[in-house]
């Protein structure tokens, strides 16, 4: 792992007195438009400086959690997607231990298979929960297979697709829609907070795996990401969801797809510190 500077906002604990890690996965594939999601754990960091870490809503802070930072892991310049995604396992492997929170910071989507691949050995029940705009379960996209497009289908190769839920979506390549999943929530036919309300049962029984792209939210909340689509969820609400989820047993989660470059605002990234604070705190804010 390399050590990053200034850290996520409150993890301030070594790895020894940790009981949650936060991490980025630096990564980025073949992109055919707007890059930069390689940037995200650093925007992410820099971003989280601008928002508190006590929520008055929860009446919690996360300065009381056992919150460790340990940096980016390292991967290999050049190399090609599944060596660096390798590379990525290798270093996660390196320091996680069941009992151990993980939190990534992506990247683009594809930085969520390595974590899965890492994880899922110690779950073998674990659920996933994707919140996003797009499906991404092409086989391949730009002819690369681990590639952001393509992100979601890796994973169903690791865990199967009956455990992946999919809310949010909102677009996709035609063939992705006429592909019949299992579980797929599109946003036309029903609202995400009415569709994770609806999954609690199944999800509430089974550890639980979070993974939100943060174009899940709508461009006027968070335009600085690779595949902006109108119509997504308001920040205010993607937090209710988060809430939600404090019923479930969730294990792990990440945020991916930041790309700071596309917003000299820097909205999204506050936008999704905030939704960070507001899970990390909801799931494991009782952790000591």
């Amino acid at each position: 792992m390399r050590p990053v500077s200034p850290p996520f906002i409150a993890c301030t604990r070594s790895l020894s007195e940790a009981g949650i890690v936060v991490f980025g996965i630096p990564f980025e594939g073949r992109v055919n438009l707007r890059k930069g999601a390689d940037g995200g754990p650093r925007d992410l960091r820099l971003a989280s400086d601008s928002i508190e870490t006590y929520s008055p809503a929860l009446g919690l802070d996360l300065e009381d959690l056992p919150l460790c930072d340990l940096g980016d892991c390292e991967l290999p310049d050049g190399a090609p997607p599944r060596e660096q995604l390798d590379a990525a396992r290798a270093d996660i492997t390196s320091w996680w231990r069941p009992g151990l929170i993980p939190f990534m910071l992506g990247g683009d989507h594809t930085a969520t298979v390595p974590v899965i691949e890492a994880v899922f050995p110690s779950f073998p029940d674990l659920r996933i929960l994707q919140l996003d705009a797009h499906p991404d379960t092409r086989e391949e996209f730009l002819g690369e297979p681990f590639n952001y497009a393509s992100a979601m289908a890796r994973v169903m190769d690791v865990v199967g697709e009956d455990r992946v839920w999919q809310v949010g979506i909102r677009t996709g390549s035609r063939e992705e829609w006429e592909r019949e999943r299992p579980h797929v929530f599109p946003a036309h036919a029903i609202h995400p907070y009415d569709a994770v309300r609806r999954l609690l049962p199944e999800l509430g029984r089974h550890p639980l795996y979070v993974t939100i792209d943060v174009d899940v939210l709508d461009p006027s909340e968070a335009p600085g990401t690779g595949s902006p689509e109108p119509g997504g969820l308001r920040v205010p609400e993607l937090v209710e969801i988060v809430r939600l989820l404090g019923r479930c047993r969730v294990v792990g989660g990440d945020l991916v797809e930041v790309a700071q470059a596309w917003d000299p605002s820097g909205r999204t990234g506050i936008a999704a510190s905030c939704v960070i604070r507001e899970a990390m705190l909801t799931w494991w804010g009782d952790i000591r």
